[in-house]
């Protein structure tokens, strides 16, 4: 009887002793990967997992970042700075300036050394990481966010490998207030009928199913032309999708800052068109345009373009 209390006694103290190794274990991987020891060692906590499922670690703060498309540019360059040594493309923020521009080419991008390549999930960009990644060359691939949660989401991602977390924190901040404020415009015409918006330029109607167009309308509460047209995934519709649907609204993306850009002759080719004039949106003068950056870039200028729409939408 004594011996089965014995072994009963030692199996709980093994037990415990179990559970307060494995404790103890845990508070010290947290403590080598922050807090005072992560402060006087920056070993491996820059770290993000990329859109090809790898975990990109960089032992140190990136001062050389290379950034390829406009997105990465626009991302890397709000985040870091003058630390963006090159772009393969202007960021779609003008003042976002970078101080070189690369070719789209692995050896040209590699002979600038950098800390980290930030890559773009688009035609042609894929290509490259294979091969800067067996050439010793740092890289991160960024999968196209198609949702504003994914752009937060990879907003904080990118900001923890730069070692800029508290300007991420920033920059989603920025663009959650312009959803709020949207909410509040939502909130103060919450009894009008709702709308029919139509996302629209010279290369079709946005807003097909699983894009960021789509997501950004929701918040804006309206009906998405697009949605309404029937617009498949991967596709973008015809004008005749447009007037088949007959929007209350018509958004217009641009680049507001090309040179020879002229608002009110864009306007006018909408406005003027005959095979348009029946479209509420033109009868009663509901073409508006909004930038580039705001609508089309996959950055946390979004949060602006979900306000501006709100804000023609629900104007007085």
């Amino acid at each position: 009887m004594q011996l089965k209390r014995l072994l009963i006694v030692l199996a709980i103290f093994c037990g415990v002793l179990v559970v307060a190794i494995m404790g103890m274990y845990k508070s010290w991987n947290a403590f080598t990967s922050g807090g005072i020891f992560g402060m006087l060692s920056s070993k491996g906590i820059y770290k993000m997992v990329d859109g090809t499922s790898e975990t990109v670690i960089l032992d140190h703060k990136a001062e050389r970042i290379v950034a390829v498309g406009p997105n990465a540019a626009d991302l890397a360059s709000e985040l870091a700075g003058d630390s963006v040594v090159a772009s393969t493309a202007a960021p779609y923020q003008s003042s976002n300036g970078v101080k070189q521009r690369v070719a789209l080419d692995m050896k040209a991008i590699a002979a600038l050394k950098p800390d980290i390549v930030i890559v773009e999930d688009d035609d042609g960009t894929t290509d490259l990481v294979r091969p800067l990644r067996e050439a010793g060359v740092k890289v991160a691939l960024l999968r196209a966010p198609k949702t504003v949660k994914e752009v937060e989401d990879q907003t904080r991602s990118v900001g923890q490998l730069l070692g800029r977390a508290d300007k991420a924190e920033s920059l989603i901040t920025t663009m959650m207030n312009y959803i709020r404020d949207t909410e509040s415009l939502r909130f103060a015409r919450r009894d009008d009928p709702k709308k029919t918006v139509a996302v629209y330029n010279e290369n079709g109607l946005y807003g097909a199913p699983d894009t960021m167009i789509q997501d950004m309308l929701k918040y804006v509460n309206v009906d998405n032309a697009a949605t309404k047209a029937g617009v498949k995934w991967s596709y973008m519709g015809k004008k005749d999708d447009l007037i088949k649907v007959d929007p209350d609204v018509i958004i217009v993306p641009a680049d507001v800052k090309a040179a020879g850009f002229n608002r009110d002759a864009v306007l006018n080719s909408y406005y003027n068109d005959p095979a348009l004039k029946n479209v509420k949106a033109i009868k009663n003068k509901k073409v508006v345009i909004i930038s580039n950056e705001a609508m089309m870039a996959k950055t946390y200028h979004i949060g602006r373009g979900i306000y501006n729409m709100a804000q023609f939408v629900y104007e007085r």
